[in-house]
């Protein structure tokens, strides 16, 4: 208990099909504070916490963005009060809306920068209003870059108030450019491809926005712009053939649109961002690249992965020439799948071409899973390549629960549907609606459970495996 008493213990336990489901009677009166349960010889430890709570009238509830941009104008704030069935509240709200002074400055030096609202709310609960960020500062060498806003909501008939807070960042940036998708190496002779993605301050995609990218390859430079498509992206191929075999530096930036400033310079209100890439190092000239797939796989959908190669032929035996491509997929505990394609090579001095892997990512694959493809030529040398796919967090078993109406007077009885495997061990939590407003983040969800055994889904050597150089 809180006071480091030993209240209860269980010894042998022996788990059923992995779990060991144990419960203890608080008393009536219990100390108030963290309870501690240990599991001595696994080393492990939970803790719970014990507090006196209320369940309040009801609830304010902010609708504010979490960050707004500098140079905007205004931005909206909307106020609700929801009772614990979900109703709106009629009463008074009073918001007050401040940015404080930099905390090194003391506190006489200048005041802080406030706005204040007194409003009714509306039939739904709620007040509305458009803030105008005239009132506060730009400058944060004496303000701090945040708005703190705090309410109050009267309810009428009872006068029961209830108060809520929210705080703002304010961004010094409009946004930003970035790469994405793009490799740090590239192989001689192919075209160097990747994608750059431009959002704002709140990481919302901006589509129709120009952007310009500088390769810086020795003592050359070379400029293209671009504009971005209505996912906030664009793509882009290189030439490599004037690199030299050299290190090239990538910078991505946004230009200026507007009449107030030049078109076509470069606007730094949005992030830019740089990257290096180096030249790929193999005895062989043949080389093969897995296609990266950005988004999250689907469980238990069938996917092609693409491969493309380029293979020339003296990497390859006389005769009747054929290229084996071995892959394999690891994801929980080791490799979960393995195969090979066979290509048959022509007379020409190369081959260049792609072929498709078929994929579908199960349960066994998530969260992650890494595909290696590589080829053992004939002469000893070797080309390969990997990639990382998300996989969707999802189980074996699947199951579904709900109650038989969405609402329903209080002490009538609901019906609980819950649909499983036949066998599985069930938990059902539930509590007042208002209970777990008060501990987000705690409620049982796939990365949870996936958190719980980090080992099992790394994708990485365990410290015990050395390579030599």
């Amino acid at each position: 208990d809180p006071k480091n008493n030993r209240i209860e213990q269980w010894l042998n336990v022996v788990p059923q099909d992995g779990i060991a489901d144990l419960s203890f009677q608080l008393s009536d009166e219990p100390l108030l504070g963290t309870y501690v349960i240990n599991v001595t010889n696994a080393k492990a430890y939970g803790s719970f916490f014990v507090e006196e709570y209320v369940l309040p009238k009801f609830e304010v509830i902010f609708k504010a963005p979490n960050q707004i941009y500098a140079l905007d104008k205004t931005f909206p704030l909307q106020i609700c009060g929801r009772n614990t069935y979900g109703k709106g509240v009629q009463g008074t709200v009073h918001v007050s809306l401040c940015q404080k002074i930099a905390l090194f400055l003391p506190s006489a030096s200048k005041p802080d920068l406030c706005q204040e609202f007194n409003n009714q709310t509306d039939e739904m609960g709620c007040f509305f209003t458009n803030v105008s960020l005239s009132s506060f500062s730009r400058d944060f060498r004496y303000y701090q870059n945040s708005i703190v806003a705090e309410a109050l909501l009267v309810e009428d008939d009872t006068e029961i108030h209830v108060n809520a807070s929210h705080k703002l960042l304010i961004a010094r940036i409009g946004g930003m450019a970035f790469f994405d998708d793009v490799k740090s190496y590239y192989h001689t002779g192919e075209m160097y491809s990747g994608k750059i993605k431009v959002i704002d301050y709140q990481g919302k995609a901006l589509k129709h926005k120009k952007v310009l990218l500088v390769v810086s390859c020795g003592e050359q430079e070379f400029k293209q712009k671009y504009s971005t498509g209505d996912s906030g992206t664009v793509s882009f191929r290189l030439n490599m053939t004037v690199w030299n075999n050299t290190s090239v530096f990538l910078e991505a930036s946004v230009l200026h649109e507007g009449l107030d400033r030049e078109p076509g310079t470069v606007d730094l209100s949005y992030q830019r961002d740089s990257y290096f890439i180096h030249l790929f190092y193999s005895t062989s000239r043949s080389f093969l690249s897995i296609v990266r797939v950005p988004e999250t796989m689907p469980c238990g959908k069938k996917q092609a992965i693409q491969v493309d190669f380029r293979i020339y032929r003296e990497d390859l035996e006389y005769g009747p020439k054929r290229v084996i491509f071995s892959y394999f997929v690891t994801g929980k505990r080791g490799i979960v799948h393995a195969g090979q394609k066979t290509i048959w090579v022509g007379l020409p001095r190369m081959l260049k071409g792609f072929f498709s892997i078929p994929l579908t990512f199960g349960t066994i694959y998530a969260p992650a899973a890494r595909l290696v493809v590589y080829v053992v030529f004939p002469n000893g040398k070797i080309i390969t390549d990997s990639a990382i796919f998300s996989v969707s967090m999802c189980f074996r078993n699947k199951v579904e629960l709900g109650f038989s109406t969405p609402e329903t007077l209080p002490n009538s009885e609901i019906g609980l549907h819950l649909l499983a495997a036949p066998g599985s061990t069930c938990a059902v939590w539930a509590v007042d609606w208002s209970v777990p407003l008060r501990n987000t983040g705690k409620e049982l969800s796939s990365s949870l459970i996936y958190g719980l055994f980090p080992s099992v889904y790394s994708s990485r050597y365990p410290p015990q495996v050395s390579e030599d150089d």
